[in-house]
Order: C-alpha cells, then structure tokens, then sequence
C-alpha cells in the first residue's frame, strides 16, 4: 500500500519503549494541553488548558468528540522530528499511527481519571497533510510517558518550510520544536512536558537589517559562512574548543614516526602532485602501507591555505601547521556533533557537561590534529556516537564500516558489540543490518583499491595488508606488549582524567546512558587481548565515554542542593559540592597543561634541524648536505621542514660511517656510538628532549637526545666522492 501502520503500540513491540502504567490525577495534570479541534478550520478555538480551578470532570470529558492534542515539529538534516503530546496512556490504551509519503494520521483512546474516582473515555485524533513526501518505511517512532515522538525520514534533503502542505491552514495547536533546529532535548521521562515557546520574530532575530548596511552584512556573514564550513554556528564553548584545538597544534607543530606516513603523503600531494616517483614512500621504501584517502581529503582541504602561504613566500613548516590545523578543526567539529547530540539526548546540561570535560582534556584534544590513522578513525567513530545518540543506528554501522574498510580495521571491535546490541534490541532487521554492512563495506573498499594501488603500484588493500600482518604474523609484538589491564588502570585515567570514574559512575546513576558506556567497555576490553598496546589505540571509545561521563555529571550536578537551601547544612552541601566539581575540573586541567608542556620538549629532531637551518645559512651554488638519523626522523623530522635547494636532505638507512663522510652535516642520536667520534666531523649542537616527570622542580626533565654534528672541512676528495654518489642518498 506505499504506507506504514504502526498500531497497537505496544511494550513489547521492537520500535516501543516499555509503557509505565499509572495514571494522572487533575491537581498533577495541569500541565498538559489540547483542544477539541478535530479538524483544521479557520478561526478555530484556542487550545485549552485544563485546571482542577475552572474545569470540572464533566466539563473536561467528552466522549462524543475526539480531542486535537498539542504537537510540535522541527527538522534537521534529512529527519522531520514530531513529537504528539497526550496524557498519561496505559498499557490498556489503544494508540496507533498511520504513516503514508504525504500524510500521517494518529489516533489515540485512553481513560481519563478526574478527581473523586471519575473517569470517562477521550479520543484523541491528529490528521496532518505534509509537507512532502516522506519515506513510510524507514520512519521510526519512540512511545514516552507523555507523549510520541516520530521520525519522518525525508525522501529529499530539503528544509521544509511547514510541516503541512501549502494551503493547509496551520491547526492551532502545533508548536516549533526547538529541540531539533539547535537546541537541546532531555528526553527523559522525568522531565515535565516542554511548555511552547514564541518564536522571535523574524525582524527582531536579525537585527532590523536593512538598507545598505543591511546588505554589507549579509554579504560579510555569507563570506564567514563559506570561509568557516563544518564550523558554522558554533557556541560559545564550541568556539573555545577549536580555539584550544589551535592552540596544541600551535604549542607543538611537529610530528612523530607514528604520524609521519599521513604528513609526507599530504606534502607529496600537495608538492609533488602526479610525479608518483618523488613520493616519499618511493624515494624511502619499507614504510607499513596505509591509504592515502585520508591524506588526499586533508590535502584537499588544506590547499587553498598552502597555496596562500606558497604565494606570500612563507617557510614549509608553516603549511605543516596549516595542514594540521585543517585536521584539527575537523576534529573540533565531530566532537561538537557530538556534543549537540548528547544534548538532544541526555538534556541541555549533559550537553554542556560533555563540552566541560572535552576542553579540560588533554589527549583527544592534543590528538584530535596529529595525523595519525587513528585520528580518522576517531572522527569516524565521534560521527557514528553521533548518529547512535540520535537514534539514527543504520547511519552508525554505516559510519564505523566505512572507517574500518578505510582507516583502521580495529574499529571492528568498537564496530562489533554495537551491531549485536542493535540487533539484540530489534533497533535495525537482520536483513537491514546487514545490507548496511555489505554496502557500505564495497562502498568504502572501491575507493581505497583504487586509489592506493594506482600510488603504491601495485594492488593493494592497505587495512587488509596491516591486518594481516598484526594478526597472523603477530608483527605489532615486536613494538613491546603490556598487560592485559593495561588500557583499565593506566591508559584510559590519563586519557579522560575526571570523565573516566564519570563514565563508571553513570551505569548506576543514569541507566539510559549504561548502553553507550556499556558498548565503549566492551571495546576496550576486546583491544585489550591483543599484546601490543599503546593509548592513542582506545581513542574511539573517547566520545562514548564521554558521552556517560556527561550524564553523570548532569545528573549529580542537578541533585546538588541549592545555593539558597533553608536549612545551614543543605547550603553548606551546595557549597561543598559545587566546591568538590569546580576542583575535579581544575585538577583535570592542570594535568592537561602539564602533558602539553611535556609534549613541546618530545620533539628533538625538529629542533635539531631547526637550530642547523638557523646556524649555517648555504654558501654557494653546492648547499649543506644533511642525513637526518633514524633518531631525528622519528622526533619531528619531515619533508615540511626542508628548506629549498641548494639544501638538499637523506634519510637513507644503514650506512657505513665511511658513507656518512660524503655529507656536510648530520643529525644523529646522542647515544650513536658509531657517530660520536666519526672522523672529520665535530659537534656543533646538542638538543634535549623530555625523559620524565620529577616530583620536584624542575618537574620535566629532560637529557641529550640529537647531536648536530658538522664536517671540519671538505678537502677535494671528499668533494669528488660526493659529487659522483649524491644520487644515491639524495632527493
């Protein structure tokens, strides 16, 4: 029939939340509204209130007319949000909805209870003509205490500008839902039902623009809305955290090995463009194969700021922090997604609870930039937390395949429990489930086929390749293990700081946020049976516990007493909890700010070129020749920081000291026993880097990390052997 009945909503059915059975008496009703328009005529009645002050039960019940209950709307993206507010319904009610592409009809039939045990039976009837046609068989619908909320999935992405067609007049009881343009929904059972708001007018809300600095204006604010992208209409706390985002990448602009096959793809891309042959995995093979479908997004992204600095003539580093920047907005912007979403979910202070505890962390701000394949990864998984807050479950397993096919394939086991708990709880069809998987998986492996064999030269699946060799060949054990509850008791306290005991804490406080902290658990002790581990591999589960976290602040945020309790002991609580918070987080911060002072000393080798660039400007035609040490290239070291010829940079592996006398300057480890005395070469500078934290001043310290050595002189031999093999070193 094109259409999709949902009736008889039941506890039991899949898409229903379980109905409480208990009844409203008057003196608690007062809050609900609606009206005996049936219908949409012009001039209909204004919506009643009812009062136990100025109604009586006999006034109030009536049987013969069915009641129009308030209702409310509001879109975002490609959902219509309607939400049908009716009193109090048991599991004895009758409720049913029928949804067809252009129309929606809810009924409803319930007993009223009045005061003095009367009751009477209401009808409650909604018919809406839409806007547009809607798709019937992907709408979903959730049955609260109070009221129905129904999802209408668009058949086409556009705004509507009412929810019911043109020329159908407005019924007197809909109101705007603000929850879904951008503000926030508690969506909790214990919230009261929302009272419906003005809207502001519309010559207000902009100002009373107008004239010609009205136009100045509006085409200033579309300049900073093109310009600003992903970002656009951020808050106040949103703003502070890509600002902070910033400022990491500011503090520390350098890059360590782990980073390092993402950073020379995107310079490659950005350089050397279709000369293939230049690529830096080319000219210094043995790299682990990773896609280049992130890096050609960022550098795609990052173009227009790298070819403003080329022009202004500005130093390659500078672009490496553009670049970074770039990466780190992205960041800045799924974890404002996220935000936005565990406010609809959770309520408006969970939301801002989320914000608090992002901004006052260190690592997922500080790796939200880095260049790492776990950083797409996570922006993976902060969009599928995003989509399973909202309800939106085929867009979360959507998301985490394409991230697994693409990026990492150990988002699997984040990828794992939530497809189970989706198809425990009857969320999503096996059928749908996994036309998601296969689809979306041959969707995401088209392109990195594609693109990587054509770069790598060979065919090429870089996640199975990687998968293959950390699983079967058991290579990642090479790189140390730890034990099992490694990531439990070290990683992720360091990693969360305040938000990891929160996380704990909401699955007996707040039971609707247990499936979100449940799921993130389940991840990390599955990546904790693998040997190898390292902190940066559990970021995914970052959004979810957060999320929790959030919800459990909120939640004994809200039980604090007030400032001005009537009674001395319930203020001095107020005052000591409030107390209690506002340390947590001030601790919380200041171990962010110890980590990133820690951090800007891990970089020897970016200082250590640095320093030579600075101390031996070229002279001549010839330049410095530089070999940068296995110790210098995985300290910070990349092709962002050379300078152009006559400079000219190797990083070949394994050769003799006697090769070593064909260069003019080297970056080697301190502890290079090889290196220390070569011949003809002396010391020219030596860089520290961060060993460890003391509990006394100077509480970071630090020890000899890169030496900069320099040749005494180059005699005409010297000169001879380096012209005739240079080639073989340098690019």
């Amino acid at each position: 029939s094109g259409g999709k009945q949902l009736s008889a909503l039941r506890p039991r059915e899949p898409h229903t939340a379980p109905r409480p059975r208990c009844t409203v008496p008057m003196s608690a009703a007062g809050h609900l509204y609606w009206s005996r328009a049936p219908t949409n005529p012009e001039g209909s009645v204004a919506p009643k209130k009812i009062s136990t002050n100025t109604s009586s039960p006999a006034a109030a019940v009536d049987a013969d007319k069915p009641w129009c209950p308030i209702f409310k709307w509001g879109q975002r993206g490609g959902t219509v949000y309607l939400t049908i507010f009716v009193p109090c319904l048991k599991g004895t009610d009758d409720v049913s909805i029928d949804i067809t592409d252009r129309a929606v009809e809810f009924r409803a039939e319930r007993v009223a209870e009045f005061a003095g045990g009367r009751s009477a039976a209401r009808s409650y009837r909604l018919q809406l003509q839409l806007f547009a046609e809607v798709d019937a068989s992907r709408c979903v619908h959730h049955l609260r205490h109070d009221h129905v909320r129904v999802e209408l999935a668009k058949r086409r992405n556009q705004p509507w500008r009412s929810l019911q067609a043109p020329g159908v007049p407005k019924n007197p009881n809909e109101r705007p839902d603000f929850d879904h343009v951008d503000s926030d929904d508690s969506d909790s059972d214990s919230q009261p039902t929302p009272r419906p708001r003005r809207a502001t007018p519309p010559d207000r809300a902009s100002g009373g623009r107008g004239g010609r600095g009205g136009v100045v204006a509006s085409l200033l604010s579309g300049c900073v809305e093109a310009a600003s992208g992903a970002l656009r209409g951020l808050t106040a706390a949103e703003v502070a955290l890509v600002l902070l985002v910033a400022a990491h990448v500011l503090a520390c602009p350098f890059t360590k090995v782990e980073e390092s096959f993402n950073l020379q793809a995107v310079h490659d891309l950005l350089f050397h463009r279709t000369d293939i042959a230049q690529y830096d995995h080319h000219a210094f093979p043995g790299v682990v194969p990773r896609t280049f479908v992130g890096a050609l997004l960022l550098a795609a992204a990052s173009a227009p700021a790298v070819l403003a600095l080329q022009l202004a003539e500005a130093p390659k580093l500078y672009a490496q922090v553009a670049v970074r920047v770039t990466l780190g907005l992205a960041s800045a912007a799924a974890t404002a997604r996220v935000h936005r979403a565990v406010a609809r979910r959770f309520g408006r202070q969970s939301g801002l609870a989320f914000l608090t505890l992002s901004l006052v962390q260190f690592h997922p701000l500080f790796y939200g930039s880095r260049t790492l394949p776990n950083t797409f990864g996570v922006l993976a998984s902060s969009l599928a937390t995003a989509a399973w807050l909202e309800g939106r479950h085929q867009a979360a397993l959507s998301t985490l395949t394409v991230g697994t096919v693409i990026f990492r394939f150990d988002l699997l086991l984040l990828l794992a429990p939530l497809t189970l708990l989706v198809a425990a709880r009857r969320q999503l069809p096996l059928a749908t489930i996994a036309a998601t998987g296969i689809g979306s998986g041959a969707a995401a492996l088209l392109p990195t086929l594609l693109l990587d064999s054509l770069l790598w030269r060979r065919p090429l699946w870089p996640e199975g390749e990687v998968l293959l060799a950390n699983t079967v060949g058991n290579m990642s054990a090479n790189y140390g293990t730890s034990p099992a509850g490694w990531y439990f008791y070290s990683a992720l306290p360091r990693a969360l700081s305040l938000a990891y005991p929160l996380a704990l804490a909401s699955l007996p406080l707040v039971p609707r946020a247990r499936e979100y902290v449940g799921v993130a658990l389940c991840f990390v002790a599955l990546y904790s049976l693998l040997p190898h581990k390292e902190l940066r591999f559990i970021l995914y589960a970052a959004p979810l516990l957060n999320a929790g976290a959030a919800a459990a602040l909120a939640h004994l945020f809200a039980r604090l007493p007030p400032r001005n309790a009537k009674t001395a002991g319930r203020r001095t609580a107020a005052v000591l909890g409030r107390a209690a918070i506002a340390a947590s987080l001030a601790g919380s911060l200041a171990l962010a700010c110890c980590f990133t002072a820690a951090a800007r000393l891990n970089y020897p080798g970016a200082h250590a070129l640095l320093a030579l660039h600075a101390s031996s400007p070229p002279r001549g035609t010839r330049g410095p020749r530089v070999h940068v040490g296995v110790e210098a290239a995985i300290s910070g070291v990349s092709r962002f920081l050379e300078l152009p010829p006559p400079w000219q940079y190797s990083k070949a592996e394994g050769l003799a000291p006697a090769q070593l006398t064909r260069f003019s300057h080297l970056l080697t480890g301190a502890n290079d026993d090889a290196t220390r005395d070569l011949p003809g070469f002396e010391l020219a500078h030596v860089e520290r880097g961060f060993t460890r934290v003391a509990m006394r001043p100077p509480f970071l310290l630090t020890e000899p990390k890169i030496n900069v050595l320099r040749r005494r002189k180059e005699g005409a031999v010297g000169r001879a052997a380096a012209a005739a093999t240079e080639g073989d070193y340098f690019l």
